[in-house]
C-alpha cells in the first residue's frame, strides 16, 4: 500500500464526499451510456446489462475516495518543475537537493509553488509513499523525471485515465470532425504473442520521452499565457491487447458493407475547386 492510501481519514463521511463520488460514477456511466448509443445500442437493453454485472460483483471492501483523484493527478507535476525550472537544477542540469524547509529554496516552498491549494504534508507523504522522493543528507531528491504508480493508487490512476479517455470519445462522437480532439492510434491485427515483452518495453521507453517533451511544451505555454481561464490539458498513451481466445472477428454482413461504401466513392466524380 502507498503513501497515498496511507492517508487516514477519521471523521464521518461529510455528505459532499458522498455526492463528489456519486458524481464521478454517474460522469462515467452517463458518459459511456452516451457514446453506446450513439453507436446504435438499445438504451433499454443498456439497463438490464447493467443491472446483471452489477448484481455479479461483490461489494467493496474501501469506499471510493474522489478527493484523492486530483492529488494523483498533480504530483507528476511537482516531480517535472523540479526537474525543468532552472532555480532547482545545480550547474550540470541535475534536480538539486532541497530541505524541508527554509528562507530559500525548499521541498515546501516548491510545493507551494506547483500544489498551491494542497496541504504540504500530504503532498511529501503521497511522493515518499510512491517513492518519487527520497531523502539523503537532510535534503530530498526527485528518484527519476517519472512517478510510478503501484496497487491502489494505480487503480485510482486508472480510473482517471478512464474518465478522460470516455470524455475525448463522446466529444469526437457528438461533433463536426473540425472539432475532434486528438484520437488516434497504431494497430496490427495478427501481432506475434512471443514478441509481445519486447513491444511493450520499446513502447514504454519511446512514451516516456515524448511525453517528457510535451509536459515541456506545456510548461512553456503556460509562461506565455499568464491571465485568463485554465484548465487541466494533457496528452496520455496507453497500448492494449485484446484477448488471444474468443478474438471479435468482424462480421461478413460489415466487410462488405465497408467494402460497397468504398466502392461507391470511388465511383463518385471529383469536384474541382476554385
Amino acid at each position: 500500500m502507498t503513501g497515498v492510501t496511507r492517508i487516514q481519514r477519521t471523521r464521518r463521511e461529510p455528505s459532499s464526499a458522498r455526492g463528489e463520488r456519486d458524481d464521478f460514477a454517474f460522469e462515467c456511466l452517463s458518459r459511456l451510456a452516451h457514446i453506446l448509443v450513439r453507436c446504435g445500442h438499445s438504451p433499454k437493453d443498456l439497463i438490464g446489462q447493467l443491472r446483471r454485472i452489477c448484481c455479479s460483483l461483490p461489494e467493496p471492501s474501501r469506499r471510493f475516495d474522489p478527493g484523492m483523484l486530483g492529488l494523483l493527478s498533480e504530483l507528476p507535476h511537482v516531480i517535472s518543475v523540479w526537474h525543468a525550472d532552472p532555480r532547482y537544477l545545480d550547474g550540470q542540469g541535475r534536480p538539486l537537493g532541497l530541505p524541508l524547509r527554509g528562507s530559500g529554496l525548499s521541498l515546501s516552498s516548491l510545493i507551494k509553488q506547483v500544489l498551491p491549494h494542497e496541504d504540504i504534508r500530504s503532498v511529501i507523504a503521497a511522493l515518499i509513499g510512491m517513492r518519487g522522493i527520497h531523502h539523503r543528507g537532510g535534503r530530498y531528491f526527485p528518484t527519476g523525471r517519472h512517478i510510478q504508480y503501484e496497487q491502489d493508487t494505480a487503480r485510482l490512476n486508472s480510473l482517471t485515465f478512464l474518465l478522460r479517455i470516455l470524455r475525448t470519445v463522446e466529444h469526437n462522437v457528438s461533433r463536426a470532425k473540425a472539432a475532434a480532439i486528438l484520437e488516434r492510434n497504431a494497430t496490427h491485427p495478427a501481432f506475434p504473442v512471443a514478441a509481445l515483452p519486447g513491444f511493450h518495453r520499446r513502447v514504454k521507453g519511446r512514451a516516456a520521452d515524448f511525453l517528457w517533451d510535451i509536459d515541456t511544451d506545456l510548461r512553456r505555454r503556460e509562461k506565455r499565457f499568464r491571465g485568463g481561464r485554465k484548465t487541466r490539458v494533457g496528452v496520455e498513451i496507453f497500448a492494449f491487447e485484446e484477448p488471444i481466445r474468443n478474438r471479435y472477428r468482424t462480421p461478413k454482413r460489415v466487410m462488405r458493407y465497408a467494402a460497397g461504401r468504398a466502392a461507391t466513392r470511388a465511383r463518385k466524380p471529383r469536384r474541382s475547386g476554385r
